[in-house]
Order: structure tokens, then C-alpha cells, then sequence
């Protein structure tokens, strides 16, 4: 319930917020570039957020799919667009704090040629087993891959995305090996799980929900600060005793660098707005999400933090996509 107290109050903040469009920013259609392929969550997300903005601000707010290469694709032409607020593009961890330290080559400098306007939202990940792993929670993971590294199998998004470098920092902290077995997704790698073809896969939360209470697989920990409202019963890495390795992936709504203050403070208004609406909740709920609203310096600062943690972490780590 938090978070809806807090959509709710950005909310009242937001309606009585004085309203000066008919003179200014937008003066013409705006663009949002989502740098994955139709129909996913974030898209879903995305999309309804348009339609709001769209009846609030009197112009066409229309979502534009521009996928390839972990969202570096659609990332970079964000970056390289005019920077006058009307082309805005939908952020990710991967695209704007890892894709960076990870490459040797980059389309764009994340810090520089983005200007973060609004958090959507922020999810946990999830450590997850075999139904008929010989484990129920983390010790009992750690001390089962210290005894048979040679049967330690996981999975996760992909080389270089959040749940492997959080894999390897895992490895690390907790002094266990295990190999990097990755299957390219949430559902091809709860195949993997059920059919236990791997020991552990690391996924965002909403995707395993219902697996996880159908008996399907084991999830023993999830990273966030808190236990996620989805899996009450799951401690999370900071109650174990881990703060280090919280971790979070999300969403958010960028422009590009330079973008001129007015239309950030309008856009970011007018995200939060559309976040609270019943119809865009339904949306969050309905993919598992929920709504992460900050205000812009708070969001922007965030934003910096992940980067220098991120960063930090992929070159301790020495992990590094061709």
C-alpha cells in the first residue's frame, strides 16, 4: 500500500500544480522511443502512459519501437536526437549504467547525452531454484555450490545484463563458483529451472510469481532493500545480512542531453500524473509492476548513484561484451 500512498500525494501535489501549456512546450507532437519490440510489459507500460499525457497536453504523445541490441539501439537514437524535448526515449539500467563499462565501443556517453526526466518503476530480482533443489534458502544454496561447483549451473538475461554482473557479485561476496549457463530470458530460463537443466536462475520478480506458487521453483531470496509485495515470503538479500548486493532493475523516462528545463519539468509533471491514473495502476498490477514516482532532482541523483555503482562494479569485476 506505500506506494500507492505515494502515487496518490504525487498526485494531489500534481493537479494543483499551476498548468502553463497553451504558451509554451509542447507546441507539436511528441515521440517516445522504446527500445524493445511490441508488446512486453515496459511497452504496455509506456503506451498507456502515452495516452494519458496525450489528454493532458492537448498533442499527439505516440510510442515508437525501436529494438536491438539489449535496447542500445533505440537508446542511441534517443541520444543523438534533437534535444528540444519532443523526442524522449524509455531508460533502462542496462542502457543508461551498464552498457557503458561493458562495451568497448558505445553509440552514446550515458551521462552525458541523457537527461533523466521520471522513474516508472523499480523491481527486484529473484534468486530461484529447482522445485527439487536439495536447498531452501540462501545458506543452503551457498553451501551446496561450495560442495559441488562442478553441478552449479545459472542462468540469467544474458552476458553483461544486470542479473549476470549481480550473478558474478554474488559469486564474489559470498565465495562460491558456479558457471554462467545464459538461456536469454525469464521463460526460457524457467524451462531451464523446472526441467532443472540449471541450478539457479536470476530473473525479475513478476516473471516467476505464479511459478513459484504453483510449486514449480524454489525462489530463496529476492534483492531488494525490502520483501517484495509479490513474494512476502521470501527474504530479501537485506535482511539477511547483504545490503551490498541489493539490487534493482528499472524503468524510466529519459530525453536527450540538454533537453531545455521547461519541457523536463512538464514531462516529468505529466509522467507522474499519468502514473497515478487508475487506468496506467491497472497496467503496473496487471505486469506484476508497481509504480516507483521520485521527484526530478531525487530521480536524477538516483540515476548518477546507479551509474557510479554499476560501473564501479563491472570494472572490479573485469567483465567486459565485444
Amino acid at each position: 500500500m506505500k506506494y500507492l500512498v505515494a502515487v496518490a500525494c504525487a498526485a494531489l501535489a500534481l493537479a494543483s500544480a499551476p498548468v502553463a501549456l497553451a504558451q509554451g512546450f509542447p507546441r507539436q507532437p511528441i515521440k517516445i522511443v522504446v527500445p524493445f519490440p511490441a508488446g512486453g510489459s515496459a511497452d504496455l507500460l509506456t503506451r498507456s502512459i502515452a495516452q494519458k499525457m496525450t489528454s493532458e497536453l492537448g498533442q499527439s504523445v505516440v510510442v515508437e519501437n525501436r529494438g536491438g541490441a539489449a535496447g542500445v539501439v533505440g537508446a542511441a537514437f534517443v541520444a543523438h536526437a534533437p534535444a528540444d524535448g519532443y523526442t524522449l526515449g524509455l531508460g533502462t539500467l542496462s542502457t543508461l549504467a551498464l552498457s557503458a563499462p561493458l562495451a568497448k565501443v558505445q553509440p552514446y556517453d550515458e551521462r552525458k547525452d541523457f537527461t533523466p526526466i521520471a522513474m516508472l518503476t523499480e523491481l527486484p530480482m529473484v534468486l530461484a531454484v529447482p522445485a527439487d533443489f536439495p536447498a531452501n534458502d540462501l545458506a543452503g544454496l551457498v553451501a551446496y555450490a561450495k560442495k559441488s561447483p562442478d553441478k552449479m549451473n545459472y542462468s540469467t538475461n544474458g552476458p553483461g545484463s544486470s542479473s549476470h554482473i549481480l550473478a558474478e557479485m554474488i559469486k564474489r561476496r559470498l565465495g562460491f563458483e558456479m558457471t554462467h549457463v545464459p538461456y536469454g530470458g525469464d521463460m526460457p530460463t524457467l524451462n531451464a529451472l523446472m526441467g532443472s537443466q540449471i541450478q539457479l536462475g536470476i530473473m525479475a520478480v513478476p516473471a516467476t510469481v505464479e511459478f513459484v506458487k504453483a510449486g514449480k521453483v524454489k525462489a530463496l531470496v529476492v534483492t531488494g532493500a525490502k520483501r517484495s509485495a509479490a513474494l512476502p515470503n521470501v527474504p530479501s538479500v537485506a535482511e539477511l545480512g547483504y545490503p551490498d548486493l541489493i539490487s534493482t532493475t528499472w524503468f524510466c523516462v529519459v530525453a536527450p542531453g540538454g533537453a531545455p528545463r521547461e519541457a523536463v519539468e512538464i514531462i516529468h509533471r505529466e509522467v507522474n500524473k499519468a502514473m497515478a491514473s487508475p487506468d496506467t495502476l491497472k497496467v503496473f498490477t496487471t505486469g506484476g509492476l508497481e509504480p516507483s514516482p521520485m521527484g526530478l532532482s531525487e530521480f536524477q541523483g538516483f540515476v548518477a548513484k546507479e551509474q557510479d555503482r554499476w560501473g564501479a562494479a563491472v570494472k572490479e569485476l573485469g567483465i567486459q561484451i565485444e
